[in-house]
């Protein structure tokens, strides 16, 4: 069995405070109400019924319609992303003596292979009853917006991931506990800060996922050490990646209440 766990971090910058409301979302089969998954935080993805579950979100527009249909543009994105991944990674990473030494740098460039990704939107299914939810922010940085929950009929294996919660109140897999396994596949937890919109921060979080997959294909590490005169010594630690997932998807997202930054739990089947 091959397993890769990796996790991407980076510095909250800004905060944002939402507001969640009690649920009024009926439950579809064994998955929580979106509404639920909304009030912990946690929004599930991954397989169902033998088709590929993917959240689209959407900002609040002028009617509901549009929000839908911009959410189907988001998650056809997902889709592209599952039928295939490309491209090369760079992280640069300088440590010292000192705090003020700290840097962390990236560069990356990925994308998916297939380049128009509308062409999957006609075959992404959902249930106006069970499958939509709308929430409200609150403050100056509180952000607006639309879930929903669509199937795209794809056989992919079905991942049990544990619904568990650390005492800090973050879902275990946040932390890196209780990790999902899959022969063949790698496991990462990706992170975005919070963005003007939710589905921008979701995106940077999923693509923040792949980048980490991506390095964990033909990474090299490069470590030099500079003595400064009169500071000590400076650690450069240079990583660079190139390389394509296969069936590269999210099985679910959690935003922090506090600052609505996301951690997305990303897997994929690596190709070299």
């Amino acid at each position: 069995m091959r397993k890769i766990v990796v996790f991407l971090g980076a510095v909250v910058f800004f905060s944002a405070c939402a507001s969640r409301p009690p649920a009024t979302v009926a439950v579809r089969g064994n998955e929580p109400a979106l509404a639920e998954q909304w009030e912990s935080g946690r929004v599930l993805a991954g397989s169902h019924d033998g088709a590929l579950v993917v959240i689209g979100v959407s900002a609040r527009l002028s009617s509901l319609e549009d929000e839908i249909e911009a959410a189907r543009d988001s998650a056809a994105q997902k889709i592209a992303m599952f039928y295939g991944m490309s491209g090369s990674v760079e992280f640069l990473q300088r440590t010292g003596t000192s705090v003020f030494d700290f840097l962390a740098e990236s560069d990356t460039n990925i994308a998916p292979t297939t380049a128009d990704h509308t062409r999957f939107m006609d075959r992404l299914t959902f249930d106006p009853d069970h499958d939509v939810y709308s929430f409200t922010g609150h403050g100056m940085t509180g952000r607006n917006g639309t879930l929903v929950r669509f199937r795209y009929a794809a056989q992919v294996p079905q991942v049990t991931v544990a619904y568990t919660f650390d005492s800090d109140g973050r879902p275990s897999w946040v932390n890196r506990h209780n990790l999902p396994t899959l022969d063949g596949y790698a496991v990462v937890v990706g992170f975005s800060q919070n963005q003007v919109w939710l589905r921008d921060t979701v995106l940077r979080s999923a693509n923040a996922s792949a980048a980490m997959l991506i390095t964990s294909i033909s990474a090299e590490t490069e470590t030099v050490h500079v003595d400064v005169i009169g500071q000590g010594s400076l650690v450069y630690i240079r990583t660079r990646g190139a390389g394509t997932l296969q069936n590269f998807r999210i099985l679910e997202f959690w935003v922090d209440p506090v600052n609505m930054s996301v951690y997305t739990l990303g897997i994929a089947r690596l190709v070299s």
